[in-house]
């Protein structure tokens, strides 16, 4: 369900068009979700521990307690591996994605952010946090941009397939015996057989 309607701020905001400056994909950590890593792993054809790391909460500057896996050796969120210099592992020396065709759902909808209300329908857009509270330099500029329908459309998707991977978290979470990782991949189905 959608209860916002296209107007002048959300038109312009759809306008945004990425600059290929590289920040967003420098300093965030990108979480995925296990639909995001098998579009990667089907892709590239490599295997989801390596594109991954469980991040520990310090890690992050805000936590939301239900928000974590639950591991063997402590909390953790599932994020995009970076290189060491904190660049994400599929940024080119170009600032272009080697994986844009399967890039994650959160880089497909970026630099917005979609609101949603306590029943999960989309109520609201607005430009990223990360930009508007200046933890990136984002070099956007206004261009042709997303439609409005095909935002929306993709802005379902991702509350979707966000929500199947919170259901899945929740059902492991709620295990007696806890793994680590590699545990945690197979029982999202997420072991690559090349």
């Amino acid at each position: 369900m959608c209860s916002i309607k296209n107007n002048k701020r959300i038109s312009k905001l759809l306008k945004s068009t990425c600059a290929q400056c590289g920040s967003c994909c420098t300093d965030p950590i990108i979480e995925v979700t296990h639909h995001d890593l098998r579009r990667l792993v089907d892709h590239l054809k490599i295997p989801a521990d390596t594109l991954i790391k469980l991040y520990r909460v310090s890690d992050f500057n805000e936590v939301d307690e239900n928000d974590l896996i639950e591991l063997s050796y402590g909390k953790r969120k599932i994020a995009l591996r970076k290189n060491q210099d904190g660049t994400c592992i599929f940024l080119t020396k170009n600032k272009t994605c080697s994986a844009y065709k399967a890039r994650p759902l959160s880089c497909r909808t970026f630099p917005i952010d979609v609101l949603l209300d306590e029943d999960n329908d989309i109520i609201d857009l607005e430009l990223s946090d990360v930009i508007r509270d200046k933890f990136i330099r984002c070099k956007r500029h206004q261009g042709k941009g997303a439609s409005f329908k095909d935002f929306i459309t993709l802005s379902h998707k991702t509350r979707d397939e966000t929500a199947s991977y919170w259901r899945k978290v929740k059902r492991w979470n709620r295990k007696t015996e806890r793994g680590g990782k590699s545990d945690f991949l197979n029982f999202l189905k997420l072991t690559y057989r090349g």
